[in-house]
């Protein structure tokens, strides 16, 4: 605004002083706003259909007249005072309306001309260009339609939000979208890349709605069809309008920080695409690409280019599954269910999409909640008490931890969540001494569904079965105890194929195939596999934020959002001085005393270790490459990344490990080196005997040696 102002908004009706004002207004105005009966502005203004902006001094000086039809909302007039057009009055008005309607309404359409040049306006307010059609008027002037959608779920929803978990969904940048409409050219083979038909079936090419403000600036009629027509080909993503209108000040404060000024509809664009479901913002203006790394620290949005996502697309496509970093920012917290509460719960987590009805739910959980001594139920809950899981835990049997309901609301951090649930599932099961969990829920989604194949889950007659056995023995007394298992129920068979797999001669020997085993039957150790292990040091700040949720609840703030739900990390460290590591092997984390910046003060239990791994990967290159591809695992900033030591090319290394155990009994410095035979300096890597291990971890984890 060039000049402060101060109005109010409010309903005009048709007793308010304000009335003949507005009349006034549209008959001044009247050459554009068309014909309007005296009567129909008082029976609008009876409706309550008629908004306001009001100055104390100079009374009403603009109005917006709007109808309501069915579920949607249609702007009849909005009209400024001439003297304050340019001042913001018409956005104060067009919010009001957006507030007023946003619950009960699908959104807010409106037909204006396209000879009055006003595009920037409606595009600038959050409203998208859908066609155009010839006016009434004897000239038959062309009309565009515009609409501002509300959000609200729809017949359309849902299979968005399958695509979105079926394949890596990425939205493009205008300037590709472009390069995708036209004919073979130079300047577009980078962009053609992405149609590619064996992409097909791994991704899904998506756009904003701010592209169709794009092809609405086409003069050529035949043209701007064809392209809305190309554009009606890929898939819409929404966001709401709330979120996009704090993002885009965000967005523009943090580019002019970076002296990158970029148009206003790219500005929207990008918006948007944040804004939105996906993860991935593919665009070849290098000025973004250049601060990628910084966007995404900020905004949680990977940006790249089209060759480079062709390159990482299986790194990528991993992304919507389990993203742990994308809880930063959430409070999640785990609360008992009470009994009455079935109720509440029900809206949420009854399957009515698998033919389960609502009475069904809550007879199954009210029963849950009458037997505390068989049954625990809980929920895990977003800011505001917004119900996100649920989960029952069945402890009637000694060998079993059931898991009869496992639900989780459908939303962006599904396939995260499900992942942490049934990890944590697993590990309390075996810290029980049970020897099996099994899911028996008869309404599972297909997210949950994925991440119980990828957690070595056997499908059987009730349900799904894994065998988790908090162990550490020779291969001989493993496949004993399998054997014996197989013998108490028939459900249990399977575990014979995995006791002669333990019975191969070659198997202690096979690095992979016994570090294999040792991931099915998680957390069980084979104690004579010549499975490497390392003994690695790390300083507090970063064990708390990668595995150790004790040592983070000892800070001011506990432990970080994203914390609780890593089961699978990645460590940055230099490559020299690494030990020989190679993956696959054991990891045994030393947390130190002393860390870079503070010394680890306010830290007890650290100069001990205090968690096992498996290393699933070690890959060495540069900062910004390994960054860029480990993001979704990270609790690191690249500045953070930029501070370790390279080697002569510029190259740090990452390792990339899960199957995270936290010990019950961290074992101490001291105690470690009463078990050596050897002094150990732990300042790096440092590779141990079988023998160590073996001591180390069950005086750790089982608190015996």
């Amino acid at each position: 605004m060039t000049e402060q102002i101060y109005l109010k908004k409010e309903v005009i009706n048709n007793k308010s002083p304000h009335l003949p004002t507005v009349i006034e207004l549209w008959r001044r105005n009247r050459a554009t706003l068309g014909l309007f009966p005296k009567g129909a502005f008082e029976q609008r203004a009876a409706n309550g259909e008629i908004l306001g902006a009001i100055d104390s001094d100079k009374g009403c000086i603009g109005y917006l007249l709007y109808r309501c039809s069915y579920d949607r909302i249609t702007i009849v007039h909005l009209c400024i005072d001439s003297l304050y057009r340019g001042k913001g009055v018409a956005k104060l008005l067009v919010d009001y309306l957006k507030e007023r309607t946003q619950e009960k309404y699908t959104g807010i359409g409106l037909s204006c001309r396209r000879d009055y040049g006003l595009e920037k306006m409606w595009s600038s307010l959050g409203f998208v260009p859908q066609y155009d059609k010839p006016g009434r008027s004897k000239d038959g002037k062309l009309l565009t339609f515009w609409w501002f959608d509300h959000g609200h779920p729809n017949l359309f929803s849902a299979a968005h939000v399958h695509k979105l978990e079926s394949k890596l969904c990425v939205v493009i940048d205008v300037n590709i979208f472009f390069d995708l409409s036209v004919d073979e050219c130079i300047d577009s083979e980078e962009s053609k890349l992405l149609l590619a038909d064996w992409l097909a079936p791994e991704l899904e090419l998506c756009i904003t709605d701010e592209i169709f403000n794009q092809i609405n600036l086409i003069s050529d009629d035949s043209e701007r069809k064809r392209q809305r027509e190309f554009a009606n080909t890929f898939t819409r993503l929404r966001c709401l309008s709330q979120t996009l209108d704090n993002l885009l000040e965000s967005l523009r404060e943090f580019l002019q920080k970076k002296s990158i000024f970029l148009p206003e509809p790219e500005l929207r664009h990008l918006a948007r695409g944040i804004a939105s479901d996906s993860q991935v913002f593919v665009t070849k203006e290098q000025r973004l690409l250049d601060i990628a790394d910084e966007i995404y620290e900020n905004f949680r949005k990977l940006i790249i280019r089209s060759s480079n996502l062709l390159i990482q697309l299986d790194e990528l496509r991993r992304k919507p599954d389990y993203q742990p970093v994308r809880l930063a920012g959430t409070r999640l917290e785990q609360v008992p269910v009470q009994r009455g509460q079935e109720y509440l719960l029900t809206n949420d987590f009854h399957c009515v999409n698998k033919g389960e009805t609502k009475a069904e739910f809550q007879q199954q959980l009210r029963r849950f909640l009458a037997e505390p001594e068989k049954f625990e139920c809980y929920v895990i809950l977003e800011q505001e008490n917004l119900p996100l899981a649920l989960v029952v835990y069945g402890k009637h049997k000694s060998y079993e931890l059931e898991i009869p309901i496992l639900r989780i609301v459908s939303n962006t951090l599904s396939a995260t969540l499900a992942h942490h649930l049934i990890f944590r599932s697993i590990l309390r099961s075996a810290r029980e001494r049970r020897q099996f969990t099994r899911i028996t829920d008869s309404y599972l989604e297909e997210t949950v569904i994925k991440a119980i194949l990828e957690d070595a889950f056997v499908r059987v007659n009730n349900g799904w079965l894994k065998v988790n056995l908090a162990v550490a023995e020779t291969a001989y007394q493993l496949s004993t105890r399998l054997t014996s298992l197989a013998d108490m129920e028939s459900e249990y068979k399977f575990c014979l194929q995995i006791a002669a797999s333990l019975h191969t001669e070659t198997l202690i020997t096979d690095v992979q195939a016994s570090a294999d085993i040792e991931h099915f039957l998680f957390p069980a150790k084979i104690i004579d596999a010549e499975i490497p292990t390392f003994i690695i040091p790390i300083q507090p700040k970063w064990a708390k934020d990668l595995f150790d949720e004790e040592l983070a609840n000892q800070t001011l703030f506990g432990a970080k959002p994203e914390l609780a739900f890593n089961r699978e990390a990645v460590y940055y460290r230099s490559v020299k001085n690494s030990g020989g590591l190679k993956a696959p092997c054991r990891i045994l984390w030393y947390v130190s005393g002393k860390q870079t910046e503070g010394k680890g003060k306010g830290f007890s239990g650290v100069e001990a270790i205090r968690a096992c791994s498996r290393l699933d990967e070690v890959i060495i290159g540069k900062p910004k490459e390994l960054y860029q591809r480990f993001q979704r695992l990270g609790v690191y900033k690249f500045s953070d990344i930029l501070k370790i030591n390279t080697d002569k090319d510029g190259n740090i290394m990452a390792l990339r490990f899960s199957d995270i155990e936290l010990f019950t009994s961290p074992v101490t410095f001291k105690k470690l080196q009463e078990l050596s035979s050897v002094n150990l300096l732990l300042i790096s890597p440092y590779k141990i005997p079988q023998k160590l291990f073996n001591k180390v971890y069950n005086l750790g984890v089982l608190n015996q040696i």
